[in-house]
C-alpha cells in the first residue's frame, strides 16, 4: 500500500494494488501497465509461492515479448534482518530481464550508522536492487523508516515512468510496428544520375501499409522482387507461380531480427509436410516451384498471437519469383555447407523436388538462381556493379558511415556502373537479353487496398451462401464449410485466418497462385480461372469478374468479431 501511495504522489500517476494470490491475474490490467513493481514476503530465499506460480504463468507473454521496456520494480519483506531478501529480489530483477522490461533500484545509499535502533531511516536495511523491509512475527507494523522506503520506491518509479513516457513521440510517418527498425536518414543525398535509390526498411515502415501486403519493388520483364512485413505467422501455405526465393533482411531491431524462423514445406496433392527450414535474417530459402511453403505453420488449434498494446513487432521479408506461371528450367540449389542440418527433411521431396538455404550472410559470392530469365546472385565487396542490361543492387550489409545503408534498394540503368565503396554484401538481379523496367509506383506510393479492411467497414452475416459454397457459423471462432452438398468431416476452419487469407487475395488483385488456409479452405487461380474449396471436399468456380465481390463479401462474414488490419 505504502508502494502505491508514494506512486501516487506524482501528479499524473495512478497505481493499482494488484493480488495475485487473490484468484484470476488480470493480465489486461498489467498488460496496459506503463510500470510493473513486484512484491512478496521472502520464503525459504526467494519468493512467495503465489507469486511464482504468476511468474511462470507469464510465458504468453514473453513469448511476444509483451513487456518490453516496461518499468518494473521490487520490493520484500522477511522477519529476520537477512532474511536472505536479496535473492528475493534478484529473482525479481532476472524475471524483469528476461522480460526485457528496465529494472529501477532504490537510488538511495544506506544510511550511516547510528546509535540508536535506527527504524526510522529510510533504507536503513543497505539495499540498493530495492525495497527491503523487516519486521519481527510479534510486530504488528513495519519500522517506520520501512514504510518510507516503501513509498520512495514507489514515487521513484512514477517519476521515471512519466520521464519515459514524456520523450518525444516517433516519426508520425513511421508504422507502429516498425518503432524499433533503423532506418537510414531521411536527408541523406540522393546518388548521382542516373542511379536511383530507396530502401526497403523504409517502404516497408510505412504507416498507410497493411501486414504481408507483398509489394512489388522492382521488376525486369515478369520477373520481380517484392517485400512483406509480417508480425505472426503466415496465414496459409503458398503454391507459387514459379520457383521463389525468400530472405527474412534484417531490420535493426535485436528483437525481430533474433527470432529464430521456420518454413515447412508440403506436397501440392497431399499437403503432407516434407521438408522444414530453420533458418534467420539473411537466409535465402528456395520455395520449390511444384510445393507448398508455409512460414510459421501453427498446430490445432490454430490461436492467434495475443499481443499487449504496443508490443507487435514485425519483420521484412524480400522475395524474387515471376508474375506469370513459370515452371522453372535452371536450379543451382546449393545449399550452404555449414548449414546442411538447418534443412531438415521428413520424407523424400516429391518428383525430386530440390531445397536450399543460402547463408548470404558468410558465403562467397556465387549464383543462386534464375527466375523467369533474371539471374539472382550474391555480390561480396564489389569494387562496382554493372550489368549489360541494368540491374537492381539490394544491399544486404553496408559499412556504417558509407554512402549506403542495410535494405537499399538501387536501380543501376543499362550504360551505367555503381561504385561498390561500402557495400559489403549485395543481392543483384539483372538479365542477360531485357533491360530492367523503371522504378515502380510504390517507391513513392503505398499501394492501397481494393476495398476499406474489416474494421473500417460494415460487418457481413453467417451462414452465408455463395455458388454451391455454405459457410455456417459454429462459434466465434470457427466456421464450417459445405461444397455442393458435401461437409469437411470435423474440419473447423479459424475465422481469424481464412479473413487474413481473403484480404490478402485481394491485396494482391486476386492473383495469387494457390493458398490454402489451416482445415484445408483454399483459393486456386493459377490457370486463369478462380476457384474456391475446401480441401478433399469440393471446389466452386468463380466468375473473375464477380471475384472481387465475392471475396469481400466472404470476408466480412467470417472476420471475428474484434477483428482488425491495421495491427499496432
Amino acid at each position: 500500500k505504502r508502494v502505491a501511495q508514494g506512486a501516487r504522489s506524482v501528479a499524473g500517476v495512478e497505481a493499482e494494488l494488484v493480488d495475485v494470490g487473490a484468484g484470476a491475474v488480470p493480465w489486461e490490467t498489467l498488460a496496459g501497465a506503463s510500470a510493473i513493481v513486484l512484491g512478496c514476503p521472502t520464503y525459504m530465499g526467494g519468493v512467495s509461492a503465489e507469486l511464482k506460480a504468476m511468474l511462470d504463468a507469464t510465458s504468453h507473454i514473453w513469448a511476444v515479448q509483451g513487456w518490453r521496456d516496461k518499468i518494473a520494480a521490487g520490493f520484500t519483506h522477511s522477519a529476520a534482518p537477512s532474511g536472505d531478501k536479496l535473492s528475493t529480489l534478484m529473482q525479481m530483477a532476472v524475471f524483469a530481464a528476461q522480460h526485457g522490461m528496465v529494472w529501477v533500484g532504490l537510488g538511495l545509499p544506506p544510511p550511516f550508522a547510528t546509535a540508536g535502533d535506527g527504524a526510522a531511516d529510510i533504507n536503513r536495511l543497505g539495499s540498493h536492487l530495492g525495497a527491503m523491509a523487516q519486521s519481527r512475527e510479534r510486530d504488528r507494523e513495519l519500522p517506520p523508516g520501512d514504510l518510507a522506503t516503501a513509498e520512495h520506491l514507489g514515487r521513484r518509479v512514477a517519476e521515471l515512468t512519466l520521464r519515459l513516457e514524456g520523450e518525444p513521440a516517433g516519426d508520425a510517418h513511421r508504422h507502429p510496428t516498425t518503432r524499433d527498425w533503423v532506418l537510414p536518414s531521411r536527408d541523406r543525398p540522393a546518388l548521382p544520375a542516373p542511379l536511383s535509390r530507396t530502401n526497403l526498411r523504409a517502404l516497408a515502415a510505412r504507416r498507410e501499409r497493411f501486414e504481408h501486403h507483398l509489394t512489388v519493388v522492382a521488376t525486369i520483364g515478369d520477373a520481380q522482387l517484392e517485400i512483406a512485413t509480417a508480425s505472426e505467422p503466415v496465414y496459409f501455405a503458398h503454391g507459387n507461380l514459379s520457383d521463389e526465393l525468400a530472405v527474412a533482411l534484417p531490420t535493426g531491431d535485436a528483437l525481430v531480427d533474433g527470432f529464430p524462423l521456420r518454413t515447412f514445406v508440403l506436397e501440392t496433392e497431399t499437403a503432407e509436410l516434407f521438408a522444414r527450414y530453420n533458418h534467420r535474417p539473411l537466409d535465402l530459402l528456395l520455395h520449390p516451384y511444384g510445393s507448398l511453403h508455409w512460414p510459421g505453420m501453427l498446430r490445432a488449434p490454430y490461436e492467434p498471437f495475443s499481443f499487449p498494446p504496443g508490443s507487435r513487432r514485425t519483420g521484412l521479408v524480400l522475395v524474387a519469383c515471376a508474375s506469370r506461371l513459370t515452371p522453372p528450367t535452371d536450379r543451382p540449389a546449393e545449399t550452404s555447407a555449414a548449414r546442411l542440418e538447418d534443412v531438415k527433411r521428413y520424407a523424400p521431396a516429391p518428383d525430386g523436388l530440390p531445397l536450399m538455404l543460402a547463408d548470404l550472410e558468410h558465403d562467397a559470392a556465387r549464383d543462386l538462381a534464375t527466375v523467369c530469365g533474371a539471374r539472382l546472385e550474391l555480390v561480396v565487396a564489389p569494387a562496382a556493379i554493372a550489368r549489360p542490361c541494368g540491374a537492381w543492387v539490394v544491399v544486404l550489409t553496408a559499412t556504417k558511415g558509407s554512402d549506403f545503408a542495410d535494405g537499399d534498394l538501387v536501380r543501376v540503368p543499362a550504360g551505367s556502373e555503381l561504385p561498390g565503396a561500402g557495400i559489403e554484401r549485395a543481392l543483384v538481379l539483372s538479365s542477360p537479353t531485357r533491360e530492367i523496367d523503371a522504378a515502380p509506383a510504390s517507391w513513392s506510393a503505398t499501394p492501397s487496398a481494393p476495398f476499406a479492411p474489416f474494421e473500417e467497414g460494415p460487418a457481413g452475416s453467417l451462414p452465408l451462401r455463395e455458388a454451391g459454397l455454405l459457410l455456417t457459423p459454429l462459434s466465434d471462432r470457427v466456421v464450417a464449410a459445405t461444397v455442393h452438398g458435401a461437409t469437411a468431416r470435423d474440419a473447423q476452419i479459424p475465422r481469424y485466418w481464412l479473413a487474413r487469407m481473403l484480404f490478402r487475395v485481394a491485396l494482391h488483385g486476386y492473383r495469387l497462385g494457390y493458398v490454402e488456409t489451416y482445415e484445408g479452405f483454399y483459393w486456386d487461380d493459377r490457370d486463369g480461372t478462380v476457384r474456391m474449396g475446401v480441401r478433399g471436399v469440393g471446389e466452386v468456380q468463380i466468375d473473375p469478374a464477380r471475384a472481387p465481390a465475392v471475396v469481400e463479401r466472404i470476408y466480412r462474414a467470417v472476420a471475428p468479431p474484434g477483428y482488425v488490419e491495421r495491427l499496432t
